[in-house]
């Protein structure tokens, strides 16, 4: 019976690949030829970035794993993700997402909580992915979540319509901490679906030490790397 059911639920509700969108199983979260085509690269589990920029930088974070780089295929699951109910890719890289939190011991943490997103941008995705994400994890890890503690603030430009100097200015001013909490000696895990310049996360964390967070250990699925295709955009 409840194979049946899944193939009725097949039917009319077909699971689709986040990547390229061809039907695939109902148990599957990739198809084949995308998951072949998922690339793979070293990041720093310090900084979070590809080109590591640790010893040019005072990281407001200490620690951030990524686990995809921006690219091909990728790229496509966390657009889809981001934009279009892309759960499935999300399911998909939470696990080596906490595999990595674990090796490198960032998983010794009191709270999960998320990046925010703006009510007027909540109400339009109908969602938050980086909520999804800090979900997956805690279900994976058994630490709580709490999606109160960072606010945003409005603001008239999304981050891909300015330059690094920009997006490090906006973010700033952009995220604040909730007066109603206290981290005073907690450890959190700061959920992104990917990281750029590192100038949301570093926003975000600062506003989480302002409340007294001891630690903040910043996990996101993808991170951007310097290729051709990425400097044309």
């Amino acid at each position: 019976m409840g194979r049946v059911l899944d193939n009725v639920a097949d039917f009319f509700y077909p699971n689709c690949c986040p990547c390229c969108g061809s039907v695939i199983p109902y148990d599957r979260l990739i198809c084949d030829e995308c998951a072949a085509k998922l690339a793979t690269c070293s990041f720093c589990p310090k900084c979070g970035r590809h080109e590591c920029i640790c010893e040019n930088s005072e990281l407001s974070y200490d620690g951030c794993v990524t686990v995809i780089p921006y690219t091909s295929v990728g790229r496509d699951g966390i657009l889809e993700l981001k934009y279009r109910d892309g759960f499935n890719f999300a399911k998909l890289l939470c696990e080596p997402l906490f595999k990595r939190l674990s090796e490198c011991g960032y998983l010794d943490a009191d709270i999960i909580t998320a990046v925010p997103m703006t009510i007027i941008r909540r109400s339009e995705t109908g969602y938050n992915q980086a909520e999804y994400i800090a979900k997956r994890l805690s279900k994976l890890s058994g630490i709580p979540c709490d999606f109160k503690l960072i606010r945003k603030r409005l603001r008239s430009k999304t981050q891909h319509e300015l330059d690094a100097e920009e997006r490090q200015l906006e973010a700033r001013s952009a995220y604040y901490p909730n007066p109603k909490r206290n981290l005073d000696g907690k450890t959190v895990i700061l959920c992104d679906d990917i990281i750029t310049t590192g100038s949301t996360l570093s926003a975000c964390s600062e506003a989480l030490r302002s409340m007294g967070c001891k630690k903040i250990y910043c996990a996101v699925l993808a991170g951007t790397v310097q290729t051709e295709d990425n400097n044309k955009e």
